[in-house]
């Protein structure tokens, strides 16, 4: 399970509510519903662009400005999850 998906159950935060924040700013370029999934289980690694949209989302939503990135997504280098075998 991704620090993401643990976050948002932490919180008791549908996903749904992070997709409708990011549809709200972000109009037709928002991610899609498939590509949030695909990120919050962890099947596709996102990019900056989309880490920095979803973490804006998720302070909005939990109304908690203090959430950092490293709370919603693994960033250590030194983690060998994050290097492929």
């Amino acid at each position: 399970m991704t620090r993401f998906q643990q976050f948002l159950d932490k919180r008791n935060i549908p996903s749904a509510q992070v997709e409708a924040k990011l549809r709200e700013r972000l109009k037709g370029s928002a991610p899609g519903r498939r590509k949030m999934a695909r990120i919050r289980l962890g099947r596709t690694d996102p990019v900056r662009r989309d880490m920095v949209y979803i973490l804006w989302a998720v302070r909005e939503v939990a109304d908690d400005p203090s959430v950092q990135m490293e709370d919603l997504f693994n960033l250590d280098a030194n983690d060998p999850a994050n290097w492929p075998e």
